[in-house]
């Protein structure tokens, strides 16, 4: 596995290494540094979702892009209520650069829709996500090479899911699952992290810092 996992990964070694000392302590306590509660109130809009996965090796430009559809309705009473999310990827700008803007116009490829999902009173739910897309009874993401700022190449993920935590403003969720294509790997939530930022239609996209800093809290879900 190892040696199919360096054949896509176009970084040294020493780059994962550092990553992993970097965020042991979150994976390990999986603490944030963030105690956030979940929205007063319902909402509603667009978001730039960024996903560092372990494959990057901690590169902060090689994230994996998506357009995401948010939809957070607050139950009448207390703090949980239910959460929806749509996600497009977004192709790449020349020269593996991030698209211009957060537009419709940036995407390509199949949404991928998390309906009514639970958010308990931290604002923490669970969101498997994908399709049957071989027939075989296992769910799977499809992100297309155009998205791919690592190898150029699709990646299929089976079994994915992006357990979260909302609140207001950026948010974040882990990535889970198991990675068949073009290489085999396990991703575990708490190592491979996603944040969604707040955006309107036609927005620069955000900047992400290449240091993988953006990311190195990961998502707390306790």
């Amino acid at each position: 596995m190892a040696a199919q996992a360096s054949g896509c990964i176009p970084h040294p070694r020493d780059d994962f290494d550092e990553y992993n000392e970097r965020t042991a302590k979150y994976r390990e306590t999986g603490e944030a540094t963030s105690s956030t509660l979940p929205p007063e109130a319902s909402l509603k809009g667009l978001y730039f979702g960024a996903c560092l996965s372990s494959l990057a090796a901690g590169r902060g430009d090689r994230v994996l892009r998506f357009y995401t559809e948010v939809d957070f309705v607050k139950d009448a009473t207390g703090p949980t209520g239910k959460i929806s999310l749509k996600l497009t990827a977004m192709k790449l700008a020349p020269g593996n650069a991030p698209p211009p803007t957060v537009s419709k116009s940036e995407t390509i490829g199949p949404t991928y829709t998390v309906e009514n999902a639970v958010t308990n009173a931290l604002g923490v739910y669970s969101a498997p996500i994908g399709v049957d897309t071989d027939g075989n009874g296992v769910p799977d993401v499809r992100i297309p090479g155009e998205s791919n700022p690592i190898s150029g190449r699709e990646i299929v993920v089976e079994g994915t899911d992006l357990p979260g935590r909302i609140t207001t403003g950026t948010f974040c969720s882990q990535l889970v699952g198991h990675v068949v294509q073009p290489t085999d790997v396990n991703l575990e939530g708490a190592a491979n992290t996603c944040i969604y930022i707040p955006v309107n239609e036609g927005d620069p996209t955000p900047p992400i810092n290449v240091d993988g800093s953006d990311f190195e809290a990961g998502c707390a879900l306790k």
